[in-house]
Protein backbone atom coordinates (compact mmCIF):
# COMPACT_ATOMS: atom_id res chain seq x y z
CA UNK A 1 0.00 0.00 0.00
CA UNK A 2 1.33 3.40 -0.73
CA UNK A 3 -0.27 6.41 1.18
CA UNK A 4 0.42 9.73 0.47
CA UNK A 5 0.21 12.04 3.65
CA UNK A 6 -0.28 15.46 4.03
CA UNK A 7 -0.51 17.55 7.04
CA UNK A 8 -1.64 20.93 7.51
CA UNK A 9 -0.97 22.44 10.94
CA UNK A 10 -1.54 25.78 12.47
CA UNK A 11 -2.25 27.73 15.71
CA UNK A 12 -4.76 30.12 16.95
CA UNK A 13 -4.17 31.89 20.16
CA UNK A 14 -7.11 33.57 21.86
CA UNK A 15 -6.81 36.75 22.89
CA UNK A 16 -8.79 39.35 25.70
CA UNK A 17 -11.05 37.80 27.19
CA UNK A 18 -9.98 34.57 27.97
CA UNK A 19 -9.76 33.09 24.88
CA UNK A 20 -8.02 29.66 24.71
CA UNK A 21 -5.38 28.62 22.68
CA UNK A 22 -6.35 26.10 20.02
CA UNK A 23 -4.51 24.01 17.59
CA UNK A 24 -5.67 21.84 14.67
CA UNK A 25 -4.44 19.32 12.01
CA UNK A 26 -5.85 17.64 9.25
CA UNK A 27 -4.34 14.53 7.73
CA UNK A 28 -5.16 12.98 3.84
CA UNK A 29 -4.27 9.62 3.02
CA UNK A 30 -4.40 8.15 -0.17
CA UNK A 31 -4.34 4.42 -0.51
CA UNK A 32 -4.56 3.18 -4.48
CA UNK A 33 -7.63 1.37 -4.71
CA UNK A 34 -9.19 2.16 -1.63
CA UNK A 35 -9.79 5.99 -1.93
CA UNK A 36 -8.81 8.87 0.46
CA UNK A 37 -8.91 9.28 4.21
CA UNK A 38 -8.93 12.73 5.78
CA UNK A 39 -8.65 13.12 9.57
CA UNK A 40 -8.69 16.50 11.31
CA UNK A 41 -8.97 17.39 14.96
CA UNK A 42 -8.92 20.37 17.01
CA UNK A 43 -6.82 20.52 20.48
CA UNK A 44 -7.68 22.58 22.87
CA UNK A 45 -6.02 23.97 25.98
CA UNK A 46 -6.52 21.03 28.72
CA UNK A 47 -5.66 18.13 26.29
CA UNK A 48 -9.02 16.78 25.03
CA UNK A 49 -9.95 17.29 20.88
CA UNK A 50 -13.55 17.36 18.79
CA UNK A 51 -12.13 14.93 15.63
CA UNK A 52 -13.62 14.20 11.74
CA UNK A 53 -12.81 11.74 9.42
CA UNK A 54 -14.12 11.41 6.66
CA UNK A 55 -13.56 8.68 4.00
CA UNK A 56 -14.37 9.06 0.20
CA UNK A 57 -15.89 6.12 -0.75
CA UNK A 58 -18.02 5.61 2.22
CA UNK A 59 -18.25 8.57 4.20
CA UNK A 60 -17.56 8.80 7.86
CA UNK A 61 -18.13 11.43 10.02
CA UNK A 62 -17.33 11.15 13.53
CA UNK A 63 -17.30 13.59 16.43
CA UNK A 64 -15.62 12.56 19.95
CA UNK A 65 -13.81 14.83 22.62
CA UNK A 66 -10.63 12.72 23.94
CA UNK A 67 -8.14 13.03 26.31
CA UNK A 68 -4.45 12.58 25.73
CA UNK A 69 -4.27 9.14 26.90
CA UNK A 70 -7.05 8.39 24.56
CA UNK A 71 -4.78 10.07 21.53
CA UNK A 72 -2.16 8.22 22.92
CA UNK A 73 -3.60 4.93 22.58
CA UNK A 74 -5.27 5.42 19.73
CA UNK A 75 -2.00 6.81 17.58
CA UNK A 76 -0.45 3.20 19.15
CA UNK A 77 -2.99 0.93 17.88
CA UNK A 78 -2.45 2.89 14.22
CA UNK A 79 0.62 2.36 14.12
CA UNK A 80 1.05 -1.22 14.89
CA UNK A 81 -1.74 -1.61 11.85
CA UNK A 82 1.25 0.10 9.37
CA UNK A 83 3.74 -2.86 9.06
CA UNK A 84 6.73 -0.55 10.61
CA UNK A 85 9.80 -2.68 10.76
CA UNK A 86 12.09 -2.29 14.23
CA UNK A 87 14.80 -0.40 12.68
CA UNK A 88 17.81 0.30 16.06
CA UNK A 89 17.89 4.20 17.08
CA UNK A 90 14.59 5.12 14.02
CA UNK A 91 11.46 6.61 15.35
CA UNK A 92 10.03 7.33 12.14
CA UNK A 93 7.50 5.55 9.83
CA UNK A 94 10.21 3.48 7.97
CA UNK A 95 11.46 2.45 11.06
CA UNK A 96 11.64 2.49 14.82
CA UNK A 97 13.20 1.11 18.02
CA UNK A 98 10.96 0.75 21.60
CA UNK A 99 11.98 4.31 23.30
CA UNK A 100 11.35 5.75 18.93
CA UNK A 101 8.08 4.61 18.93
CA UNK A 102 7.13 5.56 22.38
CA UNK A 103 8.79 9.15 21.83
CA UNK A 104 7.14 9.40 18.33
CA UNK A 105 3.47 8.70 20.00
CA UNK A 106 3.89 11.07 22.85
CA UNK A 107 5.79 13.10 20.55
CA UNK A 108 2.73 13.28 17.88
CA UNK A 109 -0.32 12.94 20.07
CA UNK A 110 0.64 15.07 23.12
CA UNK A 111 3.40 17.62 21.62
CA UNK A 112 5.84 15.72 24.90
CA UNK A 113 9.46 14.74 24.09
CA UNK A 114 10.31 11.67 25.98
CA UNK A 115 13.84 11.48 24.83
CA UNK A 116 15.38 8.47 22.57
CA UNK A 117 16.36 5.88 25.07
CA UNK A 118 14.40 3.97 28.24
CA UNK A 119 16.15 5.71 30.72
CA UNK A 120 15.71 9.26 29.81
CA UNK A 121 12.06 8.46 29.26
CA UNK A 122 11.76 6.69 33.23
CA UNK A 123 12.54 10.32 34.13
CA UNK A 124 9.20 12.05 32.32
CA UNK A 125 6.94 9.30 34.25
CA UNK A 126 5.30 8.87 37.70
CA UNK A 127 6.79 5.15 38.08
CA UNK A 128 4.26 2.45 39.50
CA UNK A 129 3.59 -0.98 39.89
CA UNK A 130 2.36 -2.60 36.60
CA UNK A 131 -0.99 -4.18 37.96
CA UNK A 132 -1.49 -0.32 38.07
CA UNK A 133 -0.95 0.68 34.76
CA UNK A 134 -3.59 2.89 32.74
CA UNK A 135 -4.30 2.87 28.79
CA UNK A 136 -1.11 5.77 27.70
CA UNK A 137 0.88 4.63 30.87
CA UNK A 138 4.77 3.53 29.50
CA UNK A 139 5.40 0.03 30.34
CA UNK A 140 9.28 -0.81 31.33
CA UNK A 141 11.37 -3.83 31.17
CA UNK A 142 14.60 -4.01 33.55
CA UNK A 143 15.17 -2.28 36.82
CA UNK A 144 14.73 1.40 37.63
CA UNK A 145 17.12 3.71 36.31
CA UNK A 146 19.11 0.81 33.34
CA UNK A 147 15.21 -0.51 32.16
CA UNK A 148 16.15 -1.95 28.39
CA UNK A 149 12.78 -2.00 27.05
CA UNK A 150 10.00 0.41 26.88
CA UNK A 151 6.09 0.21 25.22
CA UNK A 152 2.93 1.72 25.71
CA UNK A 153 0.18 0.33 27.21
CA UNK A 154 -3.34 0.08 25.40
CA UNK A 155 -5.41 -1.73 28.38
CA UNK A 156 -7.13 -4.76 28.36
CA UNK A 157 -3.42 -5.93 29.74
CA UNK A 158 -2.18 -4.81 25.69
CA UNK A 159 0.54 -3.15 24.54
CA UNK A 160 2.11 -1.64 21.54
CA UNK A 161 6.19 -2.14 21.13
CA UNK A 162 8.86 -1.97 18.76
CA UNK A 163 9.72 -5.76 19.62
CA UNK A 164 12.98 -6.44 17.90
CA UNK A 165 14.70 -6.82 14.89
CA UNK A 166 12.98 -8.60 12.18
CA UNK A 167 9.51 -7.90 13.97
CA UNK A 168 7.04 -4.85 12.93
CA UNK A 169 5.13 -2.52 15.77
CA UNK A 170 2.73 -4.55 17.23
CA UNK A 171 0.29 -5.31 19.60
CA UNK A 172 1.30 -7.69 22.54
CA UNK A 173 -0.26 -9.33 25.23
CA UNK A 174 1.82 -8.96 28.89
CA UNK A 175 2.60 -12.54 29.85
CA UNK A 176 4.78 -13.77 32.87
CA UNK A 177 7.63 -14.90 30.30
CA UNK A 178 8.05 -11.48 29.41
CA UNK A 179 6.87 -9.25 32.05
CA UNK A 180 7.08 -5.89 32.53
CA UNK A 181 9.15 -4.52 35.36
CA UNK A 182 7.34 -1.45 36.49
CA UNK A 183 4.91 0.98 34.47
CA UNK A 184 4.62 4.66 34.94
CA UNK A 185 2.11 7.63 33.96
CA UNK A 186 3.61 10.65 31.35
CA UNK A 187 4.17 13.56 33.19
CA UNK A 188 5.96 15.53 30.74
Amino acid sequence: MRFTKTILSFAVAGAIMGGAVTSASADTYTNAGQGTYNSGYSQNYNGGYTGQSNTTNNTVTTNTTSSTADQVVDLAKQLATQSIPYVWGGESLSGMDCSGLTDYVYQKAAGISLGHYTVTQESHVTKKAVSAAQPGDLLFWGNEGASYHVAIYIGNNQYVAAPQPGQNVEVETINSAFMPSFAGSVTG
